[in-house]
């Protein structure tokens, strides 16, 4: 049987090392900024995203590779496997899974495609994937490793401050009057991600309690696994985390980056947060 191959999106914030090392596919996300409309990974990295906006007034939004992109990438791996898992964010967030599904349907009796909704985004779907990856490095078939990757994804979380409340206005999850109110009064909505959608959950005011809330959203987790520290444009809040992360888990992985292009259309360019894993058997 010919080894598996891994296909996500670009909104999984993967190393380059992890994506070389397992050989994983990724299709590019697009992100319209203004008139244009920008690859993402490419045309519009971590790197340029802020340059990008400059001048531009009305918000980016993230959009789908398309049903083609996929359809490509999965004849084009046909060629070496007969097996392929297609991991992407949330289908609540994004069309991206139902584009993939499309495509892998068009493949159908040439390969064996499964396709699955990770319910989350960004690192979460980058743990996730890399799990699937070294499943996949050990030998693993394609059922095996679908089985172990919709069992990690109830173990996967995501939390984040926003900043800018004119994202979440933007996408209903805030009324305009609870934005105008926030933003005058310096109110942060700590976002989740529950049940594959992003929801507010509660919020606060100051910086030392954006620190305080992250720390104690991690703390509540007692079989960690690993934690991705996220952030833009506010590198001391990520530094002060990031510091007391280290003491209290000095033997846990921290991945620690600004975050993508595509998480920015949802949450904004100036947010902070974590992604946590926890070992997906402790509560078995």
């Amino acid at each position: 049987m010919k080894p598996i191959r891994i296909v996500t999106d670009s909104s999984a914030h993967l190393t380059r090392a992890e994506i070389e090392q397992y050989r994983i596919e990724v299709v590019p996300m697009r992100v319209r900024i203004g008139r244009r409309t920008y690859s993402e990974g490419t045309e519009v990295t971590s790197d340029n995203y802020l340059h990008r906006l400059s001048g531009i007034k009305s918000l980016p939004a993230s959009q789908a590779p398309r049903t083609q992109d996929f359809f490509d990438v999965y004849h084009r791996l046909s060629k070496e496997t007969d097996q392929i898992l297609s991991i992407h964010l949330s289908s609540k967030l994004s069309e991206t899974y139902q584009m993939a599904r499309t495509a892998a349907a068009l493949r159908r009796g040439h390969t064996q495609i499964a396709v699955i909704d990770s319910e989350t985004i960004s690192r979460g779907l980058g743990m996730i994937v890399r799990c699937a990856a070294e499943a996949a490095a050990r030998g693993a078939n394609l059922n095996e490793v679908s089985r172990l990757v919709r069992g990690i994804i109830p173990s996967v979380f995501f939390s984040f401050f926003v900043e800018d409340l004119a994202y979440p206005e933007r996408d209903e999850r805030i009324r305009k009057s609870q934005s105008t109110l926030g933003s005058m009064f310096h109110i942060k909505p700590l976002m989740e991600i529950r049940e594959g959608d992003l929801v507010v959950m509660e919020k606060v005011r100051t910086h030392f309690d954006v620190i305080e809330k992250l720390f104690t959203f991690i703390s509540e987790f007692a079989y960690l696994e690993e934690i991705a520290l996220l952030h833009n444009n506010n590198a001391q809040d990520a530094t002060l985390l990031l510091e007391r992360l280290e003491v209290a888990y000095p033997n846990l992985p921290i991945f620690t980056d600004t975050y993508g292009p595509t998480l920015a259309t949802f949450i904004g360019p100036t947010a902070l947060g974590v992604v946590v894993r926890e070992d997906a058997h402790a509560h078995l």
